[in-house]
């Protein structure tokens, strides 16, 4: 199964025409959408990503900056994995959107213990891929440009609880693309608003690239 991985769009308009451009010349099983589609608004961005990915499997969770009226955008499309889970195959997808709270008093934050409480009711396995905006406290891959880990620690202890078979996040901007705790496998989708994305690779041997969303 061959996965693009999108984070942290921040409503940048010129990512819908690379974006398209890019299916035009490639095919993916799934996309998914790891949050910050929009920044604080306005809905009409969303609605316009969601055009530009019209015939794709998609599956979505919203990010901190994304409105409540984003959220029941991606509710009313059926694409939305916050607090739910879906599969394709042998494969099971868990999501969990929003962020754990920030000094910025940002649209969607959620308190660590809802975190824990939300994804602890989810059986995982290794065939389980947890999809988050927020990534896991002190993973490797949360460090801001001020080297502060801003991760989630209740992501950090369902991991290390459930032992899921990857993670994947966004929400930081900087750092590393990838980082493991335990067994299970991190990686950080770079924010589509520095023209890049994740695309990873489910077969006998898992890969992730990073690659540019315009012209290769």
């Amino acid at each position: 199964m061959r996965i693009l991985a999108l984070a942290d769009l921040h409503s940048e308009e010129f990512i819908l025409e690379e974006l398209a451009n890019l299916l035009e010349r490639e095919r993916f099983d799934l996309i998914l959408i790891v949050g910050d589609i929009t920044q604080n608004g306005p809905l009409s961005y969303a609605e316009d990503l969601l055009d530009v990915l019209r015939g794709e499997k998609v599956w979505a969770i919203h990010g901190n900056m994304d409105t409540q009226q984003v959220v029941d955008l991606l509710e009313r499309k059926g694409i939305f994995l916050h607090m739910q889970k879906a599969e394709i195959g042998e494969w099971n997808f868990i999501g969990f959107g929003g962020s754990s709270p920030t000094s910025f008093n940002t649209p969607t934050e959620y308190e660590e213990w809802q975190i824990y409480e939300e994804l602890n009711k989810f059986r995982m396995n290794q065939k389980t891929i947890l999809v988050t905006h927020s990534p896991p406290y002190d993973s490797g891959v949360d460090k801001t440009s001020a080297g502060v880990s801003a991760g989630s620690k209740s992501i950090r202890r369902i991991i290390e609880e459930k032992k899921p078979f990857m993670n994947i996040c966004g929400h930081i901007h900087e750092g590393e693309t990838e980082g493991w705790i335990g067994g299970t496998r991190i990686i950080k989708v770079p924010p589509a608003m520095k023209e890049k994305a994740a695309e990873i690779s489910l077969e006998e041997e898992v890969k992730m690239n990073i690659i540019p969303l315009s012209e290769r």
